[in-house]
Formats: C-alpha cells, structure tokens, sequence
C-alpha cells in the first residue's frame, strides 16, 4: 500500500571505483509521515491514462530483499518517474523515442547504472530504497535514469576504466533531474493519482523535494560566490566525482536553468556524444557538449556555461567566458594559474 508511516534511513556512502554511474541514497523525512490509513475497494479513483506504463520503456522489478515493497507497488512508481522525465528530453523534432529497457534490482549500497549491459542488452539498475518510502524511489531511480538517457556509457576507457574528470558535473545534472522529477510527480500527483492507492500520497513528493532543498551544504555560504567556491573545489571534484554534499550544491544552482526552460533537458540526450569527451578538461567537456547539439539546444547549453561563468575571475570561468564567445567546435586553450586545467591520469572508475 502507499499509506505508511515513513523512518529515518541512513544515508549510504559512494566511492569513485564503483563500476557504474553512482546515485545516493538518502535519508527519509524526519518527522513527517505518509497518509495514514487504507483506501477503501469501493474508492471509485480511476487510473489516468497518462499513468499506463509507456510502451517504449520495459521496467522489470527483479523480486529480491526490497522490504516490504511488493515489485508490482514499486514498478508503478518507476513507470511513473520514466513517464514524468522522460518527455523531458525527447527531442522537439518530433523523432521518435528509443525504446528502453530497464532491469531493476535491490541493493544494500549506493544506488548505481551499471556499464555493463545485461543478457538482451537491457539497462541494469540497482536501488537502495527499500519498503514503501515510494518518494526515495522516485529520487533514486530519476537520478539513474538521467545518467541512461545521457549517454553515460559512451566514454572511451583510459588505461582501461571510464574516465571520471568531469562525472561530477554529471551526478549534479542528475541529481538536478531527481529535484525535478519529484515536484512534477507531486503536481500531477495531487492532480490525478495513479488508481486509489496514491491517493493523499503527491504532497510527500513536494515535501522530500523541499526538505532535501533545505538542507544547508546545498547552498553557498553567505560569504561566498560560485566562482570562489568552483576554484576551491573543482580539482577535488575531478579527483572524486561522487562527494555527494558538493555535487548537491551543484544541482541547487543548476535547478533554476531547467525548472525555468523545461526544454533545456532536451540537451542532456547530447552529453558525452563525443566518447572521448569524458577525458578532457571540463571547459572542452562543456564545449563538445555545446557542439553536439542541434542548433536549437545550444542556447541551453550556453546558459549552464553562462552560470559557471560566474566564476569569471577564476582560470575555470576565464577559460569558460572564452568558450562562450566562440562558436561551438572551436576549443579554447586551457590553462591555469597553477598549471592545465583536466590533465590526463585520471582515478579508475
């Protein structure tokens, strides 16, 4: 059932060598609880046909230690995150979605996508949510399904693993996509619940959105510009992508871009089009980006560019500034103060 009580789960910890795309499993919120008590079977709540699984995804919950979720209960929800982000990024073309298949197991640590395919080529995804904390499934899984639909696995390997100089920026994009995916499931949710057992359920999706917002590592210190803090933290950020606090507070200030243009996640479906982008210094890793795009998502790339930008008295937003004058496909040369920005020798994944 929908209708239960939520604890407090600890939150797991990720590492860098984990051989896949990390999310984080967070924890629930504290002192707020579900709407109490069952739905009656005589509640007349029809499913709404934007609920009906989409056609062109295939979600399998594999059975296995999910608490005390039923897999049918949780495939509802995925069914409703692929739904709900999904269209975000279809392109505006009108070219017809790819299908997606997506194998979906239990995990006892950090949720992640595996690079590895399963055995009829399906995304293989592996979640930390456990029981009937539906809104850490919605999180969990948008944040996985956004590293699928931008090309997180088209990386070319140095020294035989992934690259993960600029992953950081992708965790923040995705973690951006799990904010969004559940104010929009708490909209639609309180609109139109999908069938009786999400009655009474959208607001804990707004209400985990907010709570997660409020936390305070997600925003800058007073004292503090994003330029500062980039030049302070990026080259740890290159080293380990997967802090998650900093990566959090990436997304904070990435979530505007995209909440006020929601056409801007139609861009995402061109990040890491070029394999051996994963590699390069992250002023080239935006600018390949940029390039891949059709003509009409470059605009959007500009203004992720535009907000790094703030950082212009830092070799990063320097470099960055340089980018956004010239024409996509034309690189800028790199450096720094204390030496290239993005060298090679990168951790293994």
């Amino acid at each position: 059932m929908f209708s239960v009580a939520l604890s407090l789960t600890g939150p797991a910890t990720a590492t860098a060598r984990e051989a896949g795309a990390i999310g984080f499993a967070v924890p629930a919120i504290p002192g707020v609880s579900a709407p109490g008590g069952a739905v009656p079977e005589t509640a007349a709540v029809p499913v709404a046909e934007s609920w009906a699984p989409d056609a062109r995804a295939q979600i399998e919950v594999v059975a296995g230690n999910w608490g005390d979720a039923d897999p049918k209960d949780i495939r509802v929800i995925l069914d409703a995150v692929v739904r709900e982000f999904r269209p975000l990024v279809a392109p505006a073309d009108g070219e017809t979605l790819r299908p997606l298949k997506i194998q979906v197991l239990p995990r006892s640590t950090s949720p992640r996508v595996l690079y590895q395919r399963g055995v009829e080529g399906e995304y293989v995804v592996q979640l930390t949510a456990r029981d009937d904390r539906w809104f850490q499934y919605a999180y969990q899984f948008s944040h996985e399904l956004c590293h699928i639909l931008s090309n997180f696995d088209h990386k070319d390997l140095q020294g035989g693993a992934v690259p993960t100089g600029n992953q950081w920026f992708e965790e923040a994009l995705c973690e951006t996509a799990s904010l969004v995916t559940l104010r929009r499931l708490a909209a639609r949710w309180e609109a139109r619940p999908p069938g009786r057992k999400g009655l009474g359920y959208g607001p804990m999706f707004s209400e985990y959105a907010r709570h997660l917002l409020g936390e305070s590592h997600r925003h800058l210190p007073s004292d503090q510009s994003f330029g500062q803090w980039l030049g302070e933290n990026q080259a740890t950020l290159r080293e380990n992508p997967y802090l998650r606090e900093k990566n959090e507070l990436v997304a904070t200030l990435l979530l505007p871009l995209f909440e006020r243009d929601p056409a801007s996640w139609q861009a995402i479906a061109y990040l890491n089009s070029h394999p051996a982008s994963a590699g390069k210094s992250f002023v080239q890793y935006l600018n390949d980006w940029q390039a891949s795009c059709p003509p009409g998502r470059r605009l959007q790339v500009a203004e992720v560019v535009d907000l790094f930008n703030a950082g212009a008295s830092s070799a990063v937003g320097q470099n960055l500034q340089v980018m956004r004058k010239k024409p996509p496909g034309v690189k800028p040369e790199v450096s720094g103060a204390a030496g290239p920005v993005g060298e090679p020798g990168l951790p293994p994944q």
